[in-house]
Parts: structure tokens; sequence; C-alpha cells
């Protein structure tokens, strides 16, 4: 991975690791549905505006679908099913569960393009898994059906994230990345629009002047931004590669929700991080490039 590409890889992760807290703060008052379709629309049309300044040719008719399945798998679903985890547990269990994307990234990858899974990355992937299985173990919040379930709900979006990833590389490959990024974005507004509206009495109700700041911090920073600079590691550098970036947001997400939250980190969260980013070093390859240098 090129060094222009991995800053952009470690600002990402700094930008997604909000997310979990801004979540936290927008769900409970808006209501899941309605935060992430506010949060897709409004990122949608910020990329939408940058990509028509640079003349980007959509070609909607041509590529509806892959906006749409991009849209569906990359949006609209695991958004939706991280802000309903939003409402039981803490934003270092989302951002951990999320770390297991490129797990399915590469078996994704496995099964529909024939990728090999070399021993470095299968290593790295599953020194990643620990470093998962050790945050979320020593995590203060006692296990009950509700945090069972928003658990099993962000192991979800981590799924329809591996999939989005690897379809994006296997179908919209010449798809400029802004075109892919805006459509997909509006394509999952478009979705969840219907849905949406159960939300609207709750909201009505509940919102507050913070919930709303944090929303749209979601849909401009936390999304459109943020997706312009994943589609753009997607096409340079591939799915998993760009898909480790999920490896540094529980390091960013927690200390996030320490400052801004109260969360608390402990010694077992900070040892959790750090194997995280070993894992993440073995997956960019970092680990060969740090040998070729000292040889």
């Amino acid at each position: 991975m090129s060094n222009s590409n991995l800053a952009r890889l470690f600002l990402l992760g700094a930008i997604w690791g909000t997310s979990f807290l801004l979540m936290r703060i927008a769900a409970p008052a808006l209501g899941p549905l309605l935060t992430t379709f506010v949060r897709a629309l409004l990122g949608g049309a910020a990329l939408f505006a940058v990509a028509c300044m640079r003349g980007v040719d959509f070609a909607w008719r041509r590529n509806a679908k892959a906006y749409l399945v991009i849209g569906l798998f990359n949006t609209a679903i695991p958004f939706s099913l991280f802000a309903w985890s939003a409402l039981y547990i803490p934003s270092a269990y989302m951002a951990t569960m999320n770390s297991l994307a490129p797990v399915f990234t590469a078996l994704f990858g496995f099964l529909l393009l024939g990728e090999r899974l070399t021993f470095m990355r299968l290593a790295a992937f599953v020194l990643g898994l620990a470093g998962v299985g050790v945050l979320v173990g020593v995590g203060p919040t006692a296990v009950t059906l509700h945090v069972a379930l928003g658990v099993l709900a962000a192991i979800g979006a981590a799924v329809c994230y591996g999939y989005a990833a690897t379809y994006t590389r296997m179908k919209a490959g010449g798809i400029p990345s802004l075109a892919a990024a805006a459509g997909s974005q509006l394509a999952a507004s478009v979705a969840l629009l219907p849905f949406a509206l159960t939300d609207v009495p709750h909201a009505m109700a509940a919102w507050t002047p913070t919930a709303a700041v944090a929303v749209t911090v979601l849909g401009l920073v936390c999304t459109g931004v943020a997706y312009a600079i994943f589609f753009h590691l997607i096409s340079a550098e591939g799915a998993s590669k760009a898909i480790t970036v999920t490896f540094l947001v529980p390091a960013t997400a927690s200390i996030w929700a320490w400052l801004l939250l109260d969360e608390p980190i402990t010694a077992g969260t900070v040892a959790g991080i750090s194997v995280v980013l070993c894992a993440t070093a073995m997956a960019l390859g970092l680990v060969e490039k740090w040998k070729s240098l000292r040889a």
C-alpha cells in the first residue's frame, strides 16, 4: 500500500471511529431507521454535489443495479443494524464487531473471486479476531438478551460490509469511485425512506439539538467524506486491503467514547487494541516492508 493511501486508511479509521459515538447519541432520540436514512441522504447529497462539480458521469441506467446492491449491503442494512445496536451496546463493542468485516471480505473473496488466502493474511485475520475477543471479553457491560442481540446485529453488519466490498470489486470496478459512493448512498436513502417514516413520531417527541448535530456529522463527514476515501482505497488497493480499516476503528472508537461518553478504557481494552493494530500491520504487508527496509 502506498504511503498516501496508508495515510488515507488511518484518517478513515479516525473518522469512522467517531461514527459509533455519534450513533449512540442520535439513534435513541431519532430512532435507528430515521438516523440511518438522514445519514445516507446527507452523505449521498454531499458526494453527489462534489461529483457533479468534478463532472463525474454516473451512467445511471447502466449502473443502477450496482448502486442499489452496494447501497443496500454497504449502507442501508449495516447502518440500520449498527444504529439499532447503538441502543443497547457501547461504542467499543460495535467497533470491535465491525472489525470482523475483513474476515468476511476474505471469505467472500475466496468464494466469489477464487482469491488465495495466504498464510500471512490468514494469520492477520485470526490475530484480528483475537484482539476483538479481548476487547469484547473485558467489557464492563453485563450480558443481557438485548446486549447479545445487539452484538449479533453488529456482526450481521460486518457480514454485509464484507459482501459489499467484494461485490464492488466484482461489478463496480469501472465506475468512478465518487459515482459509486454517491450513487450507492442515494440508492440507500431511497430504499430506507418508507421504513424511516415509522420513526418520525418518536423523533418529533424525543429529538434534541445534540442529536440533530450528531446525525448531521454522521451524514456529511462519517458518510460523505469517509465513503469518498473508502471507495478510492477499494479502487486503488483492492477490497481486502481497504476493508482492513475496520481493524483501526476499535482503537479510535474507544478513545472517542472515553473522551466524550465516559465509556471506560481498561487494561484489557488497551491490550486488545494493540493486538488489532498488529493484525492491521500484518494484513497490510507492513511487516514485510519493515523487514525489507532493515535488510
